[in-house]
C-alpha cells in the first residue's frame, strides 16, 4: 500500500491504528535500503521522507495503547524490475535467481531478475544497511524491529543450499551460512539494544524456490547464537 516513493500512507496509518488493540503490531515487509526493494508498492525505512512517514504511522498505534515492530525485509533475489520504478542492483549470496515469479506492476507474475553474488566484502556494508534501519525505525517512534529471515528473502537465501552455493566463510556447513544472519542481528542489537530486535524464521518454508532441506540443524547454529543475544523475541 506503499504510496510515491515507497512512504507509508494515510492508509497505512488507519490500517495499523485499526490493530492497535491488539497489543504488538508487527508491519508488512520495508526494504532497509533501496537494493532490498522486490515488490510493488514495498515501503522502505531508507530516506527522511520514507521515516517520516511511518512516524505517523507509529503515533497512531502509540495513540491506540499498542506497540508496533517493523519487520525489515531485504528481498534479495526475489525482484521484478519493473517494481522498483528506480535503477539498482539485484543481489544475493550466489548468482542464481529465483524460479519463481513474482507479480509485477498489474499483479502478473513474472519472472524474477538475475542477481549478481555479493562479495565478501561488501558483506560488512550489508550489516550497516540492516544496522541503520533499525535506527530509522527508532526515529520513526517504531518501538523494534524484526529481521525477515524467513520466506525466502535475502537472510534466507544465505541460509538455504538452493541459493547459496558459495565457497567462502558464508556458504558450505550449516554454521557458515548461518554467518550472515547471526551479523545481520547483531548489527541490529548494537544499533538499537537487543531487546528491541526480533527474529523471523521458516525452516521448512519451500516459499521462493528454498530447499528447505534438514531444517533443525541448518537452522541450529542461528538459534544457538541468537538465544545467546538476549533478543526481544
Amino acid at each position: 500500500r506503499a504510496g510515491e516513493n515507497d512512504i507509508a500512507t494515510d492508509l497505512m496509518v488507519e490500517y495499523y491504528r485499526q490493530r492497535a488493540s491488539a497489543g504488538l503490531i508487527v508491519t508488512e515487509g520495508v526494504y532497509p535500503s533501496r537494493v532490498g526493494k522486490g515488490y510493488w508498492r514495498m515501503p522502505g525505512i531508507a530516506d527522511a521522507a520514507q521515516i517520516a512517514s511511518w512516524r505517523k504511522v507509529a503515533d497512531a498505534v502509540h495513540a491506540e495503547g499498542g506497540k508496533i515492530v517493523m519487520q525489515l525485509m531485504h528481498c534479495g533475489r526475489v525482484v521484478v524490475l519493473a517494481n522498483r520504478l528506480f535503477a539498482a542492483e539485484v543481489i544475493a549470496p550466489s548468482a542464481v535467481p529465483c524460479p519463481q515469479p513474482v507479480p509485477g506492476p498489474d499483479g502478473v507474475p513474472a519472472a524474477t531478475a538475475m542477481p549478481r553474488a555479493i562479495a565478501p566484502d561488501e558483506i560488512p556494508a550489508l550489516y550497516e544497511e540492516f544496522a541503520q534501519a533499525a535506527r530509522n525505525a527508532r526515529a520513526a517512534g517504531i518501538d523494534g524491529v524484526e529481521l525477515h529471515a524467513a520466506s525466502g528473502y535475502l537472510v534466507h537465501q544465505f541460509l538455504d543450499t538452493a541459493s547459496n552455493q558459495r565457497s567462502d566463510a558464508y556458504g558450505g556447513s550449516a554454521e557458515n551460512r548461518c554467518r550472515f544472519a547471526i551479523g545481520v542481528l547483531q548489527a541490529m542489537a548494537d544499533a538499537i539494544g537487543a531487546g528491541r530486535v526480533g527474529l523471523r524464521i521458516s525452516p521448512g518454508n519451500t516459499f521462493n524456490g528454498m530447499a528447505a532441506d534438514e531444517p533443525e540443524g541448518n537452522f541450529a547454529p542461528l538459534l544457538q547464537a541468537a538465544e545467546g543475544m538476549k533478543l526481544a523475541y
